[in-house]
């Protein structure tokens, strides 16, 4: 090989391996943005200076757009930056980041808005069909708010005005949807008629509109079972506390047990109960020897209790204080 033929190839492969360094600035066939602007960086690669330079307006949130091989390479030469290789690219595709908003956040943004208010039991919030999700830009994080919140409380029908945690009120927009506020209480499956102690197989529970639960509505299972009708209940409807009673375990001049509980000291004996009694009650015991009265707890069916507490005995040193003084 000649000396001429070597330094021609030594020459070639120097240009080959500086030709990436070498090359200018290209145009990009797909451009993924952030933001409002789209920046000349964005379209071209391999700019050394004006890459920051705003040129076009980008797509919505989430969305992606075209712009042509020749704007593109218009708004460079109006900066100054000639020569743009485009090679066979038309257009540029591009793509902007956005941050989905759906529907079931937007609803849980309602349902708490409707708690702070005031709300009462499980708060479901249904939007409208015409309500899809919402694309914001990528930058935007954190939480959404309600600015302003209109509910018709007949009809649960409501219009909230949303915007991000952070964003002037300008910047919200508006849904619609229905509200429901429901409780779930105990309601009777069975008839209970008058008299009748309710049993557990008599209960079911069932959501029912908060409006209609009332202060004296029973509302666990517990409010019913083993309580006795004071009037006939029928099934499906909400039971009041005052249509019910506490089971009678003792009756006027009934022998009862009665368990006299002292410190240590249990004693058990008869008595004859004054009044009727229910779990809990305190009534009045006759002891029939001495004719004696007494009160105590009804704790079960005819059982009685008397608990009397002795103060306990003071230390000796407390004992001695307390005489000197």
């Amino acid at each position: 090989m000649s000396f001429t033929k070597l330094l021609a190839g030594t020459a070639l492969a120097a240009l080959l391996l500086a030709g990436p360094a070498l090359a200018g600035p290209r145009l990009k066939g797909e451009a993924l943005v952030e933001g409002d602007q789209i920046r000349l960086g964005d379209l071209i690669e391999g700019l050394d200076r004006g890459a920051e330079i705003p040129v076009f307006a980008a797509p919505a949130p989430g969305a992606r757009g075209t712009i042509r091989a020749e704007r593109v390479v218009a708004a460079a030469r109006e900066m100054g930056i000639d020569d743009v290789e485009i090679g066979t690219l038309r257009s540029v595709i591009v793509v902007r980041t956005g941050r989905a908003i759906s529907r079931a956040y937007m609803q849980d943004t309602i349902a708490k808005a409707v708690a702070e208010q005031g709300g009462k039991g499980e708060i479901e919030v249904v939007l409208d069909e015409q309500v899809r999700s919402r694309m914001l830009d990528s930058s935007k994080g954190g939480a959404i708010r309600v600015v302003n919140l209109l509910r018709d409380p007949r009809s649960g029908r409501f219009e909230a005005r949303i915007a991000m945690a952070g964003s002037p009120d300008s910047d919200a927009w508006t849904i619609t949807g229905s509200i429901a506020e429901t409780r779930e209480i105990a309601v009777l499956v069975n008839d209970v008629e008058r008299g009748e102690t309710v049993q557990s197989r008599d209960v079911a529970l069932v959501r029912r509109p908060a409006s209609q639960v009332g202060n004296d509505i029973a509302v666990t299972a517990s409010d019913l079972v083993g309580m006795v009708s004071r009037r006939a209940l029928r099934a499906g409807e909400t039971v009041r506390t005052a249509d019910l009673a506490k089971p009678i375990l003792v009756e006027k001049n009934q022998l009862v047990t009665v368990t006299y509980s002292s410190g240590g000291l249990q004693l058990t004996m008869r008595g004859r109960v004054q009044q009727n009694g229910a779990l809990g009650e305190t009534v009045k015991i006759q002891n029939p020897q001495s004719k004696r009265m007494v009160e105590g707890t009804v704790t079960g069916q005819g059982q009685i209790s008397i608990t009397h507490f002795t103060p306990p005995t003071p230390p000796v040193a407390d004992a001695t204080t307390a005489r000197r003084q």
